[in-house]
């Protein structure tokens, strides 16, 4: 996402990452990947719940995972070991000013996310009040 900042910036959108890590987990993480955004721990995960998330071992840690996390460290990314509760898995929404959801995605598998052009599509679908 941080690669789109600018298009994101034009369209006058904030994005924040909720994880249920630890407050350590989570500087090291920003730390590592540089995330420009605001970081929301929900240890409790009631986000998570919330928003309709899956939770799977089985979807987590499918072949179609390991090589997927392959190809990421034999294109030079870092793997950071297992971080936490494995099977809970993510998802991406675009909630406007009014709090209403204007998108959803919910992860199938953890290298399940959507394209970021069709997020920055939705968001230029959002009309300003």
């Amino acid at each position: 996402m941080r690669h789109f900042q600018e298009a994101i910036n034009t369209l006058n959108t904030r994005v924040a990452v909720i994880a249920f890590a630890t407050p350590v987990q989570a500087a090291k993480w920003i730390e590592e990947t540089q995330s420009p955004y605001k970081f929301l721990l929900d240890p409790q995960r009631k986000s998570y719940r919330a928003y309709g998330l899956d939770y799977s071992l089985a979807r987590s840690w499918s072949p179609k995972i390991f090589l997927h996390y392959a190809w990421l460290m034999a294109s030079g990314r870092k793997w950071r070991g297992i971080q936490g509760d494995s099977g809970q898995l993510g998802g991406d929404f675009i909630i406007d000013r009014a709090g209403i959801i204007r998108m959803a995605y919910r992860s199938h598998d953890p290298a399940d996310r959507p394209k970021v052009s069709d997020i920055l599509a939705h968001l230029e679908a959002i009309e300003e009040p």
